[in-house]
């Protein structure tokens, strides 16, 4: 709701009017050339927060070497997915199949299930308890997914405020989730075959351990470069003609209307610089 930059009035839809009907300022030229600072030292809060970021970006991809050992890094997490992380050997009176399992197939398979039979399989008496693994294993293995992916894709977040720690938590839910897959599966592929002895087999590939591996080289190399830093190269910014640091060191970041402008207006003559 619009209000009267005079007299604070809250002005409805139906005044239509440019004057306002308490006190009868224009509300279109009232102290025009003073709102009009205001949105222009609020644009210039706003771009100069938004170069910062950029420029935090910026290091996060390529601030040093370390920074672009990292983005192959992660890379190299995302991959190793799809290598063989499972295998489940199932024979039948008609039929020899092997699967080896990887995000791919994982994808394929969970798209074509049926969803109806599996609910009835977990509750089987006979094979409920291993149904129960795998869907617990495929889970598992889908949340490492999403961190890996997740750690690649807001990579870029990496010299924010907590982009330490937002990295330290993808990686080691990936880890955690990757091991507890791998304890799942192999709890399935036991208690299959103990049913059906002669009919299922199968067990963990060397890709799941892959993945481990590839979590806590992440892992590691984010633990470098947080001891080493970075150097962000900020960009230098300017509100009214104030360095933006000067500016928030000295007057604070909001978003400033006439009354909070005035209040600091003779103090920011201070710490005007002309700007190259």
């Amino acid at each position: 709701m619009a209000v009267c930059p005079k007299c604070g009035k809250n002005l409805k839809l139906t005044d239509l009017k440019p004057t306002c009907p308490k006190c009868g300022v224009n509300l279109l030229y009232y102290k025009i050339e003073e709102r009009l600072e205001v949105d222009a030292i609020n644009a210039e809060l706003e771009h100069a927060k938004t170069q910062q970021r950029i420029d935090r970006a910026k290091a996060s991809m390529a601030g040093s070497a370390l920074t672009i050992v990292r983005i192959v890094l992660l890379a190299l997490a995302v991959g190793m997915f799809f290598l063989p992380l499972a295998k489940l050997h199932v024979v039948g009176p008609y039929f020899d199949t092997t699967t080896t399992i990887n995000a791919i197939e994982i994808y394929n398979k969970v798209s074509a299930m049926d969803f109806d039979g599996l609910f009835v399989m977990l509750g089987s008496p006979i094979l409920g308890k291993s149904m129960i693994m795998l869907f617990a294993s495929i889970v598992t293995v889908a949340i490492a997914v999403v961190c890996a992916l997740l750690e690649l894709i807001l990579s870029f977040l990496s010299c924010s405020p907590h982009g330490f720690i937002r990295n330290v938590i993808f990686s080691v839910v990936g880890m955690v989730s990757t091991v507890a897959a791998i304890i799942t599966y192999n709890q399935f592929i036991g208690g299959i075959t103990k049913v059906l002895p002669s009919v299922v087999d199968g067990g963990v590939q060397f890709g799941a351990y892959c993945v481990i591996a590839g979590f806590l080289l992440v892992l590691a190399i984010n633990i470098v470069i947080k001891k080493k830093g970075v150097n962000v190269k900020y960009k230098q910014s300017f509100v009214d003609s104030v360095p933006y640091e000067t500016f928030v060191e000295q007057f604070g970041v909001k978003k400033y209307d006439l009354k909070a402008l005035e209040e600091i207006k003779d103090k920011i003559a201070e710490y005007r610089v002309t700007a190259e």
